[in-house]
């Protein structure tokens, strides 16, 4: 059984090299407008992470494809062709985010953790209303292969950027992305224009946010047809009313 309490400064060496969500590494840091919370064993230990921040896109614009549709129709011909589309956004601009869900490797139960977790900062976010946006959101990992390449980056992004983008993101941080929406097409893209895998993986949760996305479940997130720019995983989302 674990207890939830505030982050201290001595989890961050802890926590350094976690896997999160998304499949980055965690790098704890306290920042403006951001919370962090633990679920920690008996003894005080972490076992779990999340990081809570309070609104998106306000000074750094946070980038996302929408997945929809586009309909071309000819009754006269006979013809109907429905085919889904990206459209490169900020349609998350203002609002909350949960980041860093991330778990020891070692711990037992990290579904029941996380979901803890996840509950504990709904409950923040109810004490707190006025500071969070309408929706909260979290970004997933996509799918990767055996040799831990993004299907959805191979068959899109690598044509926009030849760099690797996990030395880009390395360098650049989070705001890798940011840097990244400013080489990618504002034109909608056609999803049959991608080869299968890209179509395959565009949606899907890879095997890092796995265990997030269980807890997220059961907490009432879903996804909400929008996927991150880089490997295609999806953004999952709660209106917060």
């Amino acid at each position: 059984m674990s207890f939830l309490r505030e982050f201290e400064a001595a989890d961050a060496a802890v926590l350094a090299g976690w896997v999160n969500q998304a499949g980055v590494a965690v790098e704890p840091a306290l920042a403006a407008g951001e919370c962090w919370l633990i679920a920690a064993d008996a003894v005080g230990r972490p076992q779990a992470c999340l990081r809570l921040r309070e609104r998106l896109g306000l000074s750094l614009p946070r980038y996302s494809y929408h997945v929809g549709r586009a309909v071309h129709a000819a009754a006269e011909l006979g013809l109907f062709q429905s085919q889904a589309t990206l459209l490169l956004g900020n349609d998350h601009t203002g609002d909350s985010e949960l980041a860093d869900l991330a778990h020891a490797p070692d711990c037992a139960e990290p579904v029941a953790a996380l979901q803890a977790l996840i509950v504990a900062a709904l409950a923040r976010i109810a004490a707190q209303r006025t500071r969070y946006g309408e929706r909260l959101v979290v970004e997933l990992a996509g799918p990767r292969d055996a040799e831990g390449r993004s299907p959805f980056w191979q068959g899109l992004g690598r044509f926009f950027y030849a760099g690797d983008p996990a030395a880009a993101r390395q360098r650049w941080g989070e705001a890798w992305t940011s840097h990244l929406a400013a080489l990618l097409p504002r034109q909608t893209l056609y999803l049959p224009f991608l080869d299968e895998a890209a179509q395959a993986a565009l949606g899907r949760v890879g095997a890092a946010g796995r265990h997030a996305a269980a807890a997220l479940a059961g907490s009432g997130f879903a996804y909400g047809r929008h996927v991150r720019i880089d490997d295609g995983g999806p953004i999952w989302e709660l209106n917060l009313g």
